[in-house]
């Protein structure tokens, strides 16, 4: 991809229903096969080439250090959602991915995100406080937890930001509930649809292991070769640590739910075409080097989303927020400022 499209350019050459319809033909074509994504336009970017970051427990600023965050629940209809809130500023609720806890997230990366903006992470149903009813759920049913707690915090102008299959669940939110969002984020993520990429089979049982060796497959598929010795060494120093809050365990039952939620995204044509419709500003973020979700799943998200741009990092793993914590927030609050 060495081009750049700006929606803008063309606004005034079709009305809007035109351009509509054409793109969801195109969309079409490109899920049959007809087209390949890279003859539709998309607003990119271009790559960016960082240094790695990573803080390894460094003293550096992190804010579940300090003595103020604490867990709170929310208690809604359907149960309970565990989360945090802290930082000043517009709101920005991040979604945790596939068999992710809050703990998942880098705690160099939220409090850089934090300097600008009011951060919430919470639980996805099924793990430590959130605990919902029915052991059966769907995406539209995560998306729905992730809008009670919007709802329930009283947020406004929220910026949404889901990881992996947060990603896929902040995507339903947006089709489902566009309102309650004011910028989308989607980081190493993947589009609904048959053209998505589902992660291989050998690391798709990585990730969902367990074991003595389960610690070493998960930062081999999370990270490449080149960011590895760092990422065994830190990852555990880094991660999203306040006190009185203990990693939760992942029951079979999530992992099952989770499984089925990626399986049928990848079938699912109405979210691939409600997608079409979500107009808020959206800054896709792809690691070049994702052995999870390859960089391709977004560079269709960025044809599919009217109002896309879409960044690609250079030997960018899965997590590469724990590889670029500071530079990643940077971009991400930079987008944020200027849309």
């Amino acid at each position: 991809m060495t081009f750049t499209y700006r929606p803008a350019a063309t606004s005034g050459l079709l009305p809007r229903r035109k351009r509509s319809s054409c793109r969801l033909i195109a969309q079409l074509l490109v899920c049959s096969g007809l087209l390949v994504p890279q003859m539709l336009p998309v607003a990119y970017a271009g790559t960016v080439a960082w240094q790695d970051d990573m803080q390894c427990g460094s003293d550096t600023f992190r804010q579940d250090r300090e003595a103020g965050p604490k867990e709170q629940v929310l208690e809604t209809p359907n149960g309970s959602i565990g989360y945090y809130r802290f930082g000043h500023g517009s709101p920005i609720v991040l979604i945790a991915g596939y068999r992710a806890s809050m703990a998942e997230w880098n705690a160099y990366f939220l409090s850089n995100l934090a300097k600008h903006h009011e951060v919430v992470v919470f639980d996805n149903r099924g793990i430590g406080q959130s605990q919902m009813r029915g052991a059966s759920y769907s995406v539209r049913d995560l998306a729905g937890d992730t809008a009670a707690l919007i709802r329930g915090l009283h947020l406004k102008n929220a910026t949404v930001l889901g990881w992996s299959m947060g990603g896929i669940i902040a995507q339903q939110l947006a089709i489902d509930e566009p309102s309650l969002i004011s910028k989308l984020i989607l980081l190493s993520s993947m589009p609904p649809g048959p053209r998505a990429a589902l992660p291989p089979t050998d690391v798709d049982q990585a990730l969902s292991g367990s074991g003595s060796e389960h610690f070493d497959r998960v930062m081999e598929v999370l990270f490449p070769a080149s960011a590895l010795p760092s990422a065994k060494a830190c990852f555990v120093h880094d991660m999203f640590a306040p006190e009185g809050y203990a990693e939760p365990h992942i029951t079979g039952a999530v992992t099952h739910a989770q499984d089925l939620i990626l399986q049928r995204w990848k079938q699912d044509d109405q979210a691939l075409r409600g997608l079409d419709r979500v107009t808020v500003p959206a800054l896709i973020l792809a690691g070049t080097s994702d052995e999870v979700l390859r960089p391709r799943n977004s560079v269709v998200l960025g044809h599919i989303l009217p109002n896309a741009t879409l960044v690609e990092v250079t030997a960018g793993g899965h997590a590469m927020m724990y590889q670029y914590p500071r530079q990643l927030a940077d971009r991400i609050v930079r987008f944020i400022a200027t849309h």
